[in-house]
């Protein structure tokens, strides 16, 4: 038996798979930098907590394994679901930068996403957004000498400065879906 379940609005995984009486429980999240997430399985009749979410190469990685006997008696087993809950938030600096006329802060601009690609590419960081006739465009921090951002969209890309600042300007149908223009 195996179970894929999603995490996080489709940003993350846990896959459930049973071997020999054991429960194998593997997942992964984007690293938002944002703070500490545990992760929980969900069953018929319970939930069961699988541990925290440690950073691994870029990503946050959980790897658990339990007994089905146990999680019987939790009442997690057959899995039914999995979560990931922000545990614990790391103090956010706050924003520096005046917000341009016509645009809005958006703290967790992941969340527009339509594809959990872009949401993880995009990271934790924020972004400018403003409403259009099309959907949206979202301003992302440009700075040459860093990583670009969003990069699976670099060609959508156009960069424009506003309030003084550089930055990368992606068009998106509404639903998170990139335009091109």
């Amino acid at each position: 038996m195996e179970a894929r379940f999603s995490l996080l609005d489709g940003r993350g995984w846990l896959t459930v798979s049973e071997e020999r009486g054991r429960a194998v429980c593997r997942g992964q999240l984007p690293d938002d930098k944002k703070g500490l997430y545990k992760g929980w399985l969900i069953g018929p009749a319970g939930r069961a907590l699988l541990g925290t979410f440690v950073p691994e190469q870029g990503a946050l990685v959980l790897s658990r394994t339990l007994s089905v006997a146990e999680l019987e008696r939790q009442g997690t087993w057959p899995p039914g679901g999995g979560e990931a809950v922000l545990a614990y938030a790391f103090q956010r600096e706050p924003r520096k930068r005046p917000v341009p006329p016509g645009w809005t802060w958006v703290a967790e601009p992941a969340r527009l996403m339509g594809e959990p690609l872009l949401a993880q590419a995009l990271g934790g960081g924020g972004a400018l957004l403003r409403k259009d006739e099309q959907g949206f465009l979202l301003a992302c921090r440009y700075r040459p000498e860093q990583p670009f951002p969003l990069t699976p969209l670099f060609c959508f890309a156009r960069i424009q400065e506003l309030d003084g600042a550089q930055y990368a300007v992606f068009p998106f149908r509404p639903g998170g879906c990139p335009r091109p223009e």
